[in-house]
């Protein structure tokens, strides 16, 4: 790779940034092939000044930022408090869908998803539709401008940028749960970079580019080998060959990118804490990974069901592990009773200390775009008999997970609507 000529490629042929309102308010990087990264020192406003911007460097990889800044050179680190806050003016709403390892099935699995995406936000969200990429590898990305500029009118750069950011995560969420396995890195993070549409992927050396949503209604193998290809030996494989984590390339960034490269864990979780109330609580928890997931497992949670006359329970799997979720409204005393003698002592610890806990209700994510571990729907465990107060946060919670249930058939219900539900990144 380091032997390809990726500045002449770019010299002799034209980056899309017409799609941009005002290229020169967004900032640009790249890395170059032997693994250093560039940032663009001064506004990109024609290919022309992008060209300039180059100079001479061989970028195998180029991006932009999601946002756009009343200033983007040389924006100052969320952490710098020395310097004025930076002023957004705008963010876009940014999907970034990928199924590894590359082949023409998965390629075809996040065709259909972003497409199923795409649906779904004309369907419950005011967004206009600016671009969708090919991203030159295993996704797709699409592109919205938000039509509601309230959030971008806070006069307090600082203020505002956290309010875009925090709606943003409030939307991720929904996305999230309502199945669709985007890169969570990407949508609420309004310092990120993106692959810039025209750029070559340095490692596939396909060309990332923008297509039409009637190109986006089409089978992958229609339209894949359209795709320039800079590289003479790509050969994407009919079926993934192994589900192995792939090597990452570039490991020896400059240390200015060390924010871009830490690696990451991405989940969401759930607060067992019943909004609205005051000291009432649903039993969520993990199986103890001695458990298992077969007979002795279940035998162990049904026993719990039958000991402290739980109602309503539902169970689902991610291959290690069982999560249990009974959407009861029970005293916070009695969850820290029934943990304590099941063996977990510090999510009941947790419990006593802060009055809540969390616990993941979504796959993981890590810094390779994949995700694992994500948890199966497995069964229901009714007693109809057992007349019970129930969470009605926690009932919309399976409902987000999946789970046919009417909640307006239940006739006692306890707090608000919604659960409390945080993405966390760990490293």
């Amino acid at each position: 790779m380091e032997d390809f000529d990726f500045h002449q490629h770019y010299q002799n042929h034209e980056v899309d940034i017409s799609w941009l309102s005002k290229p020169s308010q967004h900032e640009f990087r790249w890395r170059n092939s032997d693994g250093r990264w560039r940032k663009s020192n001064r506004r990109v406003s024609s290919i022309t000044t992008f060209r300039k911007a180059l100079f001479q460097d061989n970028p195998a990889d180029v991006y932009f930022s999601t946002s756009s800044w009343l200033n983007p050179i040389d924006l100052p680190r969320l952490s710098d408090e020395t310097r004025p806050h930076p002023i957004l003016l705008n963010h876009l709403i940014v999907f970034d869908i990928d199924f590894s390892p590359l082949s023409l099935e998965n390629l075809e699995q996040a065709r259909i998803t972003t497409l199923k995406l795409h649906n779904w936000v004309e369907q419950n969200y005011d967004y206009e539709l600016k671009s969708i990429s090919f991203s030159g590898s295993k996704g797709f990305h699409l592109f919205y401008n938000d039509l509601d500029r309230s959030l971008f009118s806070i006069e307090n750069a600082k203020e505002r940028e956290i309010a875009v950011k925090d709606e943003r995560k409030k939307l991720l969420q929904e996305v999230l749960l309502a199945g669709f396995k985007v890169d969570p890195r990407i949508t609420a993070d309004t310092r990120r970079i993106i692959r810039l549409p025209g750029s070559i992927h340095g490692k596939t050396g396909l060309l990332c580019h923008r297509i039409s949503l009637e190109r986006l209604e089409k089978g992958i193998e229609s339209w894949i080998n359209d795709v320039p290809s800079h590289f003479a030996d790509l050969e994407i494989p009919k079926t993934a060959i192994s589900q192995d984590k792939e090597k990452r390339p570039f490991k020896s960034y400059v240390n200015e990118e060390k924010e871009q490269i830490e690696q990451y864990t991405y989940m969401m979780e759930v607060s067992n804490h019943l909004p609205g109330t005051k000291d009432r609580s649903a039993l969520i928890f993990w199986t103890p990974y001695s458990w298992g997931t077969g007979a002795e497992c279940f035998e162990r949670l049904n026993a719990i069901i039958e000991m402290e006359n739980l109602g309503y329970c539902v169970i689902f799997s991610d291959g290690e592990r069982i999560l249990f979720v009974c959407p009861e409204s029970i005293t916070r005393a009695k969850v820290v009773k029934i943990l304590t003698h099941i063996g977990l002592d510090k999510l009941a610890n947790t419990l006593v200390q802060r009055e809540y806990y969390w616990v993941r209700i979504s796959g993981i994510m890590e810094d390779d775009g994949i995700w694992y571990n994500e948890p199966k729907f497995i069964s229901i465990i009714s007693n109809n008999e057992i007349k019970s107060t129930y969470s009605k946060s926690h009932l919309t919670l399976l409902t987000k997970l999946g789970v046919s249930l009417d909640i307006s058939q239940y006739e006692n219900l306890s707090g608000n609507d919604e659960p409390s539900i945080r993405m966390v990144v760990r490293d």
